[in-house]
Order: structure tokens, then sequence, then C-alpha cells
């Protein structure tokens, strides 16, 4: 079992004791620190204890929760960070989020909520463990082919094409797209990078999303015998991207704690570019959208969702 460590900051020591039990009885880490208030060197203290998931209040004497989650940003925390709050004004929590939090508990406690949102954060965890553990591997191996041309043999096919193309339809599901045009072009996508043998290397920094199109758009040509160039490709799949950020979007405004905003949010698209895409919505602007998606990023994300 993975042994996450936590960190929690509350005023209130019933909240604390209560927090620290669930996470004990339910196995899902260890408490290595707590404190109760914002008072004094608090960031410094976090920081020296390196948690990989903070509990932190929101209003508190000192420091409130949403100081602390920004300096602690600042100064490149990369652990996990949960709110903890009664307050629930959709400006407080639209901060607390564009500050860097992760999830967002409600007080008082209630003990199957904080089970599900810790085990998300360390579903998150877990995954992220496998990934630096994948790329060590593949770099030690050092299995790099012959990508931006595209090329891949049959015999590299992993035997779990079907298994991953029936988890993509789930996901693009929840995502609000599947009856998309585009949502046809994102399950090929996925299944040609399921053979590719090293995804990160292919879908790094320096590869341009045209390579993947045009290995899908191969593809395509091959087995389908569909007649498709890259830029319908393209057009589609960013269309298709722009109406899961409306649906995300959606959701969210209606309620930041929806299990599906909560899961894909932030993973699937720049949280900053999902907030002004709320403040549209809410105010229903009739004006083209001035918001902008990451394709790359969301592609990663559904890849790795899928392959979790």
């Amino acid at each position: 079992m993975d042994d996450f460590t936590f960190f929690i900051v509350d005023d209130d020591l019933a909240c604390r004791r209560i927090l620290a039990q669930i996470i004990e009885d339910e196995g899902l880490g260890e408490v290595i620190g707590e404190l109760p208030d914002g008072h004094g060197n608090v960031v410094g203290t976090i920081l020296y204890h390196q948690p990989e998931v903070l509990l932190v209040d929101l209003l508190m004497p000192g420091k409130d929760g949403i100081e602390i989650v920004e300096q602690l940003r600042e100064r490149e925390y990369r652990g996990k960070i949960v709110m903890i709050s009664q307050v629930e004004k959709k400006e407080m929590v639209a901060q607390a989020y564009d500050a860097g939090i992760e999830f967002y508990i409600n007080k008082p406690v209630n003990r199957i909520e904080v089970i599900s949102v810790i085990k998300n954060v360390t579903e998150r965890l877990r995954m992220e463990r496998s990934f630096e553990q994948m790329r060590d591997s593949l770099e030690a191996l050092d299995r790099i082919g012959s990508l931006r041309r595209g090329v891949f043999s049959r015999e590299s096919r992993e035997p779990d094409q079907e298994l991953i193309k029936e988890r993509a339809r789930e996901v693009l599901t929840d995502l609000g797209l599947i009856g998309e045009p585009g949502s046809h072009d994102l399950i090929q996508i996925v299944l040609f990078l399921n053979t590719v043998p090293d995804v990160e290397k292919y879908l790094g920094e320096y590869r341009r999303l045209k390579d993947l199109y045009q290995a899908v758009q191969e593809k395509y040509l091959r087995e389908e015998e569909k007649e498709t160039d890259v830029r319908a490709i393209e057009q589609r799949v960013r269309r298709a991207i722009r109406h899961a950020m409306h649906h995300m979007a959606a959701l969210g405004m209606e309620d930041y704690n929806n299990p599906t905003f909560e899961r894909y949010g932030s993973k699937f698209f720049d949280f900053n570019e999902l907030r002004v895409k709320m403040k549209e919505l809410e105010q229903e602007l009739e004006a083209p959208t001035k918001t902008r998606v990451n394709i790359k990023q969301f592609i990663n994300a559904l890849y790795w969702e899928i392959k979790k």
C-alpha cells in the first residue's frame, strides 16, 4: 500500500482530530504534523515537513488558508492541497482554486466526503508516481523510435486496444463528448498513442501536434479507408475540446463540488481559462468566447486518465 504523508492546519482542534482519525482508520496515510492556526512561520514549517497532502482551513487567526496556499506555491511547494471551510460563497471558493488547491471540503466535515476527496487526491499522487517510474524506465531503456513520421508496426500494438477504446468512450462520455464528430478522432489518437513505445517523448515539449494528426490520418487511410486530411482532424479535435470545456464549466458553475468537475476540470484544462468560461456562462455572454484550450494538455490528460 502507498504510504502518503499528510499535514493539517486548522484552528479547530476537534476538526484536526476527526481528520487525523479518518486518515488513520481508513489507512489513507500518515499525519506527520499539525498546526492550530496561521500564526508564526507556518509556511516554513510545512515546507520543512514536505507533506504530500496538505489539509488547510480557509479562515484562521494569522494567515488565512488562501494566503498560506499562495505563499507555498510561490516557493514551489508541489504537494496536493485540500481546503477546508464552511464558507460556501462561490467567489471565495474560486479564489481558493485560483490560489492552487486541488479539492474543497465543506465544514462541518463529513466522513464520507473526506474519504472520497482524499482518495481522489491520493489517486492523483499514485498516478504521478507511476509516471515517474515509467519515465525512469523509459530513459534507462532508451527506447526512442522513429516517431516523428508516425511510424509504428502492427507487431507493436498492445493487446488491450479494445479495452482502451471502451475506457476512452467512458471518459469522453463524462466530458460530454460522445456524439461529437471529434470524439472519434480523439479515440483514434488514444489508440495510436497506446502503440507508441515512448509516449512522453512523443508528446514532449518539442513535438508538434501536426505529427500526431498526421499519424492518425495515416491510420484512417490504412485501417478504415476514410478520406480525411490533417486539417480536418485538427479542426474536429479543437471543436470537441472546446465543447468539453463548455460542458465542464457548466458543471462547475452549478456546483464546485460536482465529482466530474473535481476529477477532470483542473486536469484537462487550464483552470484560469476554465474560470473565464464559467464567468461567460454566468453572465450569459453572446460574444465569441475568449477562452483558449491547451490541446496538448487535454490529449495528455485523456491518455493518462484512460491508461491508469
